[in-house]
């Protein structure tokens, strides 16, 4: 007994520290009810999303729509299904194509990209060299954006906009000594890792190279910041 619950331990502890890799999960859609479809589970979290593929023959493709993982039992995943909406084009007409049978499913698509949200360079240079695998997209893009539209108190909203615009899909959020990987589109929590690296001090709203972050609105009604960066992105990820 004591074993059993020392090797529970253990494992769970390696589980913790394990990385983090999603790799692209491709499967062919067969049963489709309405707006959902349930396809064999292949190690995919809930609230991971992706995309459907339409061929029109051997050389045409296109997205039709956004797929998100709701749920997962018995081997299966529950994935639903809305507008794709990364690749807006008004000078043409939207495509009434549904998600079939015989088209393909996409998950964990532009998983590849992601974006680390930090309290400091430290924690910033930790994730840089235990996640090298993933195509980075420093902070400062980010936060480039936040200077030019004056707007200190990021939201998800703003995350969304800006995962959008820089084609990635994964957000890294460093809170209390604990890592946690977001999908941009759903804004679940996908896996949690431990990390060394403190979180004091702090920058606001988080780690980047550009100058202070000021409101429009700040000669008026003062300047303001995020306060707490721990409870901030919490609350913002619905963390207890």
């Amino acid at each position: 007994m004591i074993k059993k619950i020392l090797f529970t331990a253990i494992f769970s502890a390696l589980s913790l520290f394990a990385d983090f890799n999603p790799a692209i999960y491709k499967t062919t859609l067969d049963k489709v009810t309405g707006n959902s479809a349930e396809v064999k589970d292949r190690d995919i979290a809930v609230g991971s999303s992706g995309i459907v593929l339409h061929s029109f023959d051997g050389e045409h493709k296109t997205i039709i729509a956004r797929a998100e993982v709701i749920s997962k039992e018995s081997g299966n995943l529950s994935v639903s299904f809305s507008k794709f909406d990364r690749l807006v084009q008004k000078a043409l007409p939207d495509y009434k194509i549904k998600p079939s049978k015989g088209d393909t499913l996409i998950l964990n698509y532009l998983y590849n990209r992601i974006l680390p949200i930090t309290p400091n360079e430290e924690s910033f240079k930790e994730f840089k060299e235990k996640f090298s695998s993933f195509d980075i997209v420093h902070p400062d893009i980010f936060a480039s954006n936040l200077f030019i539209e004056k707007e200190p108190l990021p939201s998800k909203r703003d995350f969304q906009a800006n995962c959008k615009k820089n084609d990635y899909a994964l957000l890294f959020f460093s809170i209390d000594k604990l890592g946690y990987f977001v999908d941009c589109s759903t804004f679940k929590v996908l896996d949690t890792i431990t990390l060394s690296s403190d979180v004091n001090p702090t920058m606001k709203p988080f780690y980047s190279r550009i100058p202070k972050i000021k409101s429009s609105l700040g000669a008026i009604i003062g300047e303001k910041d995020i306060g707490d960066y721990n409870l901030y992105y919490k609350k913002m990820l619905g963390l207890k």
